[in-house]
């Protein structure tokens, strides 16, 4: 898989089935409802049922290959490419946080790549202006932390107001270290920064993640827990996130909670999700609506196609748990497939392997959908194998 690789406490139930929603409060940026037993509904006038209906169109972005962005000048942080955002709207503006990746000679960088994360600004979501002057905002940590080597999957939420960011953080490691398979793959773990502007971060927990590896064997998270998407119900933090564990069980979808957003607790005794699409069974990166009866998940998925080759695809799922999915029709891709020719996202799993992956959470507006995510090309313009990019689809959403 090529740069950036997805390879990315005894439960309580995570989420109840809810059937009342009955107050609403700021999630984020966004009107967000609470119901009964509380859960997070990004719109009260949107349901999962909707969603689980609509069809997902592409837009063609105006950046490069029909992106909305794409990487800067080559021998910059994200001049080699751009990934996993995270976005943020507030009725106005738009802010996006993402990562830009930087070839680099560090031995002990995984990859040979630099990850750091940025923010871009859009009134349209299309167009968008990096920010505090093009550089990044969260940058390496320093020597000997845990995020020295690398910081990725950004999740930013407003939060009493206070941008609050889980990312996944990179000490140059890998599974070799932990005496792991295969060797190479690096690992992440879950840390947490904060900031009351969204430019200048303060690393909390003293720089120490707040969601560790899984130390049991059969665990789904003992090489990584990345790409996290979380919510805050009734004053606790619902967390799904990636798992990777290497040759056993690949890559799963797992939950956590939190009463501080510092100190998590894995729920379902660290098992991973049920129900989900994805050929050899595996799921990474995700996002969550809840409607205040059930929820819709956007999740990347690894699908292998006949011709050859090895694709990461977008599908979704429903439950009425969190935990429990159902697929939407029958786990295919939420976008037309196979992918047109010449855009940022028409990888075939032959020159490159992600379709579309790592979707942002669901943002309503004007009665559509919006979902902005990553995808690779078969047909860079530079001097890499391949180049991703950052494009959106959207959905009309109808009664």
């Amino acid at each position: 898989m090529r740069p950036p690789p997805v390879l990315g406490s005894s439960g309580v139930p995570l989420l109840s089935k809810i059937t009342d929603t009955k107050r609403w409060f700021a999630s984020g940026l966004l009107l967000c409802g609470l119901g009964q037993h509380g859960v997070a509904v990004a719109d009260p006038r949107v349901t999962v049922e909707q969603l689980a209906k609509a069809t997902w169109e592409r837009v063609e972005g105006p950046a490069e290959k029909a992106s909305v962005l794409g990487p800067g000048r080559l021998g910059g942080w994200r001049g080699d490419y751009v990934g996993f955002p995270s976005i943020e709207f507030d009725g106005k503006t738009y802010r996006m946080w993402f990562v830009g990746g930087q070839k680099t000679d560090d031995p002990r960088a995984p990859y040979g790549y630099y990850e750091r994360i940025g923010l871009a600004t859009s009134t349209d979501g299309l167009n968008w202006t990096v920010a505090n002057e093009g550089q990044p905002v969260l940058d390496l940590g320093p020597k000997g932390s845990v995020d020295a080597k690398g910081v990725t999957h950004p999740f930013v939420m407003y939060d009493d107001g206070v941008y609050r960011m889980w990312y996944s953080a990179i000490d140059g490691n890998n599974a070799g270290s932990l005496g792991l398979r295969p060797r190479h793959v690096r690992i992440e773990r879950i840390c947490l920064a904060t900031s009351r502007d969204g430019i200048r971060w303060t690393r909390e927990n003293s720089g120490k993640p707040v969601l560790n590896l899984s130390t049991s064997r059969d665990a789904m998270d003992t090489i990584q827990v990345d790409s996290v998407s979380i919510v805050k119900l009734d004053g606790i933090y619902k967390m799904w996130y990636g798992g990777y564990s290497g040759d056993r069980f690949h890559h799963k979808i797992g939950s956590a909670e939190s009463r501080d957003g510092v100190t998590w607790s894995r729920t379902h005794a660290g098992k991973w999700a049920t129900g989900l699409a994805g050929d050899h069974d595996q799921q990474l990166g995700l996002s969550v609506y809840g409607d205040g009866r059930k929820y819709y998940m956007m999740y990347s998925r690894g699908l292998w196609p006949k011709r050859g080759g090895a694709l990461w695809v977008l599908s979704a799922a429903t439950s009425e748990n969190g935990f429990d999915w159902t697929s939407v029709n029958a786990g295919q891709p939420v976008l037309s497939f196979p992918p047109p020719e010449r855009r940022f996202d028409s990888a075939d799993g032959r020159k490159s392997n992600n379709h579309s992956c790592h979707p942002t959470k669901i943002i309503i507006e004007d009665g559509r959908a919006r979902v902005w995510y990553v995808g690779e090309s078969n047909a860079p313009n530079r001097k890499l194998p391949t180049v991703q990019h950052i494009g959106l689809m959207e959905a009309a959403l109808k009664d």
